[in-house]
């Protein structure tokens, strides 16, 4: 139910902003004499792309709060020096992961030219870039981990089966939407985040960790790293996800 609610509300959204976004630019070009025609198109629908994803972002985040479907809400997880050990090392497993994704793909020479001009846009405004992708990444988190996961937690607690099976269909889709390799990562960062939100029953952790993986990839975006690095990303993930989960073993649900 709630990814059809979050399906039409993005549809509902894109449709009505694409039209008047449309009917402004058309206005102002022909108002301007074409002044629109001495810049980058791609680069003003990138730009344009992401207001209206951002206010559909923003329809799904008043919706999902004031129905209460999802919440912002520290869970279980612990006051005083355990929050921090929580929220820190989730950051870092996900600083790990960002850095496995600068090291295994170069969106610039991808064969996809949408991919390669949205990156380069990203890397001409990186305040901007991280700004929306965070915005965007929280509502994702807040419906897919705080509605849709939690739902299905609540109703059948198996996170064995259902936290593999999310990382796998993400995983899948980002192989099906850009390159077969970042299908690694997409599903490591969900599992990951799909036990840590079954441990904590918290989005917070898992939107300040997609905060450090964004953060990651537009500071080295523009950067060629060696394949060495994969050992790095991987001294960050590792004990940062296990710290993470062990520091909420006591907490979890109990079947």
């Amino acid at each position: 139910m709630y990814l059809l609610l979050s399906l039409g509300i993005v549809l509902v959204v894109m449709f009505i902003c694409g039209a008047v976004i449309g009917f402004a630019g058309n206005f102002f070009e022909a108002l301007h004499n074409g002044i629109l025609a001495q810049t980058n198109p791609s680069s003003i629908y990138f730009a344009l792309g992401m207001i209206i994803l951002c206010i559909a972002c923003l329809v799904l985040q008043i919706v999902f709060l004031r129905m209460r479907f999802a919440s912002y809400t520290m869970g279980r997880i612990p006051k005083g020096k355990k929050r921090g050990i929580v929220i820190g090392n989730a950051g870092m497993a996900m600083y790990g992961l960002g850095l496995l994704y600068c090291t295994i793909s170069d969106p610039f020479f991808s064969n996809d030219e949408a991919l390669r001009e949205s990156y380069t846009w990203m890397s001409q405004h990186p305040v901007l870039s991280l700004i929306g992708m965070t915005f965007v990444e929280a509502t994702a988190d807040l419906v897919i981990f705080g509605g849709i996961m939690r739902e299905l937690l609540e109703w059948k607690h198996r996170p064995e089966i259902i936290v593999p099976v999310f990382g796998l269909i993400i995983g899948l889709l980002s192989a099906c939407f850009s390159s077969p390799v970042l299908a690694i990562p997409a599903a490591m960062a969900v599992m990951f985040q799909g036990y840590l939100y079954d441990y904590c029953r918290s989005v917070i952790p898992i939107i300040i960790g997609d905060f450090f993986y964004w953060l990651i990839i537009i500071l080295l975006i523009d950067t060629s790293l060696p394949g060495w690095f994969f050992f790095i990303a991987a001294a960050l993930f590792v004990p940062g996800a296990v710290i993470a989960l062990q520091t909420m073993e006591p907490y979890k649900p109990i079947d």
